[in-house]
C-alpha cells in the first residue's frame, strides 16, 4: 500500500515537472528537437513561413479563424543579387510549401483558409509569371503566387488595397502583368467558386472579423491602420503623400494592421518604409506593440530610429531572400538591440554569416520557420523557430515567454 502510494505521488510530481518544463498545457508543450505541437483554442499563432522565394504570413485566431498575409513566389534569380538557399529544396515550389505547412497547422476540420490578405502587388507578396509556371485556362491566369495557392487550400475572402478601383488606385512600381493575372483570377473564383473579394477598409476594426466563437473573445480585435499612404490616424485618415501623390509608390501603398490580442500587439505593414515620414505616422499609429514584422525585409529605408522608438517593439520578424547586406540591413542590428529589440530572420545568405560573425550574431535566428505562439488572454507569448529544411516543423529555439505590454 505505501509502495503505490509513494508510486502515485511520484508519478504526480512527474507530471507537475514536465509540465512546468514545457511552458504550459497543450499548444505550449514545446519541446527542441519535437514538432511543434499543434494551435489549441484560446491561442494566437502568427506563422512567418520560410521558403527564401517569397513572404507568407499564417495566423490562426483565439477561436480558430485563420488568415493568410501574402503569397509570394519566384523562381528566377535576382538580376542585382544572388538568392539565398531555397527552401526546403530547389525543388518544391513555394506555394506547395505554403500550402503543406497551412494544412499542417490548420485547426481540425477545416479545409479552407478564412481571409487572404495582399498587403501589395509585387512578386514577393503576390507571385512572378515565370515561363515554367502552369498556366489555368479556363481562368486565364498564370499558377503563382496568391493563384497557386488557393488552387491547393482554397480561400472564402480575399482582400486588397485596391480591389473594385483597380485603375484609379495604379501606383509607380506596381507589377502590372502579374495585377492583371490576379484580377481575372478574382472574378473567375467569384463566379466559379464563390470567392468573396473586398477592399481593405482603412480604420476598420471588424473587417477580419473572428466567425467561430467571438463572444469568448471580446479583447480581440484587428485594426487596419494603413493603406495607398494613408494612415487611420486621431480617428480619421492622414494622407501622408498630400500634394505628393505622384510619388506613391507600390511598396509605400501597401495596406497594414495591428493584431491586438488581451495586452499583446502585432503589427505587420507590408513594404512600407521611412518615405516621407510614412512608416513614423504608421508607429505613431499602431502605439507602443510587443512585436513587428520588420517592414520591407529591413531595407535601409525601413524601421528607422524614429519608427522604432514610439513602437517599442520587443521583437521583429525579418523575412528576405537575396545575399545582401541591406535585406536585412546589418548596420540596423546595433540600435535595434540597443531599443530593446530581438531580431529573428528566415533566411540570410550562408555566405554573409562567414564574412560577417559578429553582426549576425546579433539575431535571435537567421533561418528557419518563425512562430509567435501567444497564451490564452494574452498575457504572455513565445518565439519558436522551426526547422525548414523538411516538413516536420521541428522546434530549433525557444524564446520565452515574453510578458505581454
Amino acid at each position: 500500500m505505501k509502495r503505490s502510494l509513494i508510486f502515485i505521488l511520484s508519478l504526480c510530481l512527474a507530471v507537475v515537472v514536465f509540465t512546468a518544463g514545457n511552458n504550459g498545457k497543450g499548444a505550449q508543450r514545446a519541446q527542441k528537437g519535437a514538432t511543434l505541437p499543434a494551435w489549441s483554442e484560446g491561442y494566437l499563432d502568427i506563422h512567418t513561413i520560410s521558403t527564401g522565394r517569397g513572404e507568407c504570413l499564417f495566423f490562426i485566431l483565439p477561436d480558430g479563424t485563420t488568415m493568410v498575409v501574402d503569397a509570394g513566389e519566384f523562381s528566377r534569380e535576382g538580376k542585382k543579387h544572388k538568392n539565398v538557399l531555397q527552401r526546403p529544396n530547389a525543388q518544391t515550389r513555394p506555394t506547395k510549401v505554403f500550402a503543406d505547412y497551412i494544412r499542417h497547422f490548420m485547426p481540425k476540420n477545416r479545409d479552407a483558409i478564412d481571409y487572404f490578405n495582399l498587403s501589395h502587388f509585387h512578386m514577393d507578396h503576390m507571385g512572378n509569371l515565370e515561363k515554367e509556371y502552369e498556366h489555368f485556362a479556363e481562368g486565364n491566369y498564370t499558377l503563382t503566387g496568391v493563384m497557386a495557392l488557393y488552387h491547393h487550400v482554397p480561400f472564402l475572402e480575399i482582400n486588397d488595397r485596391a480591389y473594385g478601383a483597380y485603375d484609379s488606385l495604379k501606383v509607380k512600381a506596381m507589377s502590372v502583368g502579374g495585377t492583371e493575372h490576379y484580377k481575372r483570377f478574382i472574378e473567375y473564383n467569384k463566379a466559379k467558386n464563390g470567392l468573396k473579394a473586398t477592399r481593405f477598409e482603412l480604420g476598420a476594426v471588424n473587417q477580419f472579423a473572428l466567425k467561430y466563437n467571438a463572444k469568448a473573445y471580446p479583447n480581440f480585435r484587428i485594426d487596419n491602420i494603413c493603406s495607398n499612404g494613408y494612415v487611420w490616424l486621431d480617428g480619421k485618415a492622414k494622407d501622408v503623400y498630400a500634394g505628393k501623390r505622384d510619388n506613391l509608390r507600390e511598396n509605400a501603398a501597401s495596406c497594414g494592421f495591428v493584431v491586438r490580442y488581451g495586452e499583446f500587439d502585432f503589427l505587420t505593414a507590408g513594404d512600407i518604409g521611412d518615405y516621407h515620414d510614412l512608416e513614423y505616422y504608421v508607429s505613431l499609429a499602431a502605439g507602443d506593440v510587443d512585436a513587428v514584422k520588420a517592414h520591407h525585409h529591413l531595407s535601409p529605408h525601413s524601421m528607422s530610429r524614429k519608427a522604432m522608438e514610439p513602437l517599442k517593439a520587443e521583437n521583429m520578424v525579418v523575412t528576405s531572400f537575396y545575399v545582401r547586406e541591406i535585406q536585412p540591413d546589418k548596420s540596423k542590428f546595433g540600435y535595434l538591440n540597443e531599443l530593446g529589440c530581438n531580431i529573428f530572420c528566415t533566411s540570410v545568405g550562408e555566405s554573409l554569416l562567414e564574412q560577417y560573425p559578429t553582426e549576425y550574431a546579433a539575431c535571435k535566428a537567421t533561418s528557419g520557420h518563425i512562430v509567435i505562439r501567444v497564451a490564452p488572454k494574452g498575457k504572455k507569448y513565445w518565439i519558436y523557430t522551426l526547422d525548414d529544411s523538411n516538413s516536420e516543423y521541428r522546434v530549433k529555439d525557444i524564446h520565452g515567454p515574453y510578458k505581454c505590454k
